[in-house]
């Protein structure tokens, strides 16, 4: 009798032990779940009706409320949306607008975000103080355009599927907007790497469209960089010097791809 009274104490106390055991480790496992999802701000302002997709969860987006590394953040029409950042630094979102957290930086300790993705509208963004580096540490991509801070403050603008002025654009139907209040942008375009890189400068505006990079309102010289031999384009007052539009379009600034095709542009006479 005593036998069989130790041996099930022996198991109870076995069965407990690996309970036990099997609780420390998901107890363990969720803490580092945790702690792998690296914020990077937290909602400061909110007008309107606005979600968070993470990962597999659809959550509404309130007052407080983190936002995580490879969130995906969009805004209903009307609404508008602020991440308060490390440093006073702020991301704001407009209506109808579509942001992705890509890639994160610790700033002074602080997760921030180093790479933001905007998929549709408009996005206004504040880099100040521990964010605003030497060295280029933030960026804003649209799908045909990378915005890099060398400044303070700028508005990205990115749309697709309306034409706009047949004369300067052809029928590209992708576009990307800049306008910097102040610093200097940075601004390249990804889907033609022949269109070379634009400083934006305070009080200065750029269209990226479809492959070409056009700063206030006018192709920019870097962006027949190494095509032809024309020091630049001024699309917008039908002047083109050295008749490298044909070169632009040849080397992949309209394609189809990027919503342009169609022939080469004739200049104006």
């Amino acid at each position: 009798m005593r036998e069989y009274v130790q041996g099930q104490f022996t198991m109870r106390y076995a069965r407990n032990l690996t309970l036990f055991a099997m609780l420390a480790l998901t107890i363990v496992a969720t803490v580092s779940t945790a702690g792998a999802q690296t914020t990077v701000g937290t909602i400061t302002q909110l007008q309107g009706v606005a979600n968070i997709q993470r990962g597999a969860l659809n959550i509404a987006a309130a007052m407080n409320v983190p936002i995580l590394l490879q969130d995906k953040i969009t805004t209903q029409p009307g609404a508008s949306l602020t991440i308060g950042l490390v440093d006073n630094s702020s991301l704001q979102l407009g209506p109808s607008a579509s942001l992705s957290i890509d890639e994160s930086m610790l700033v002074n300790g602080v997760g921030a975000p180093s790479k933001v993705g905007l998929l549709g509208g408009k996005l206004h963004s504040v880099i100040v103080g521990a964010m605003r580096g030497s060295t280029t540490t933030f960026e804003v991509h649209t799908p045909n355009a990378i915005g890099a801070v060398r400044g303070t403050e700028w508005d990205t603008a990115y749309e697709e599927g309306t034409p706009r002025d047949k004369d300067k654009y052809k029928d590209c139907t992708q576009f990307t907007d800049v306008d910097v209040q102040d610093g200097t942008v940075n601004v390249t375009n990804p889907l033609n790497p022949n269109a070379g890189a634009v400083d934006v400068h305070a009080g200065h505006h750029t269209t990226v469209a479809c492959g070409l990079i056009f700063l206030d309102g006018a192709a920019s010289g870097a962006a027949a960089g190494g095509i032809g031999t024309a020091v630049g384009i001024a699309i917008g007052v039908g002047v083109v010097a050295g008749g490298v539009v044909g070169g632009l379009a040849a080397a992949g600034g309209f394609d189809s791809n990027g919503g342009g095709g169609g022939p080469p542009v004739t200049p104006s006479k």
